[in-house]
């Protein structure tokens, strides 16, 4: 079963986070983390945050071991660019694109396990001693108050928007 995370608009360049995704892909997923936990990158930062995503959901979703997992797949592709100005002299300006990136990692089992279902909280029966009925609450005649809005004076709002007749 794969397991996956993805980060999207995420301000970096994909052109530095692809150099980085190279060696990792095929990694054990625990190898990957502790790689890119003390790597001194940006890049490094984000892609360890999407991997302990990633490996978080595989854990609380579909009780599968850390240890039993590795990367599948790792892309970047990239995102929409903002464009800005950078005025350089005489009048004129260059453009300035800052980029985005799309990160996306795939998780699967190096061993594979019984086919699980996902962890679901079960819910527990309803029994009729729990619940009042109808029949042993009293006829309340069902009324809703009324809230009335406080009435304003007619010339309220003439002294409030005056127009003005001169210019002083």
């Amino acid at each position: 079963m794969d397991i996956q995370a993805s980060a999207k608009s995420v301000r970096i360049s994909p052109k530095k986070v692809s150099a980085l995704l190279v060696p990792l892909r095929g990694m054990k997923a625990t190898a990957a983390l502790t790689s890119l936990k003390y790597h001194r990158s940006k890049a490094a930062g984000l892609v360890y945050k999407l991997i302990h995503s990633a490996v978080s959901n595989a854990k609380n979703n579909y009780n599968f071991k850390e240890d039993n997992l590795k990367i599948k797949y790792l892309t970047v592709d990239g995102g929409p660019s903002y464009k800005r100005y950078w005025f350089r002299s005489h009048g004129s300006a260059d453009t300035l694109i800052k980029r985005t990136s799309h990160l996306k990692v795939t998780l699967t089992e190096i061993n594979p396990t019984v086919v699980r279902k996902p962890v679901a909280k079960p819910t527990p029966p309803k029994s009729s001693t729990d619940t009042p009925t109808k029949a042993d609450e009293p006829d309340k005649p069902r009324t809703t108050p009324t809230v009335e809005a406080p009435k304003l004076k007619q010339n309220a709002f003439k002294r409030i928007f005056t127009r003005r007749t001169t210019n002083k």
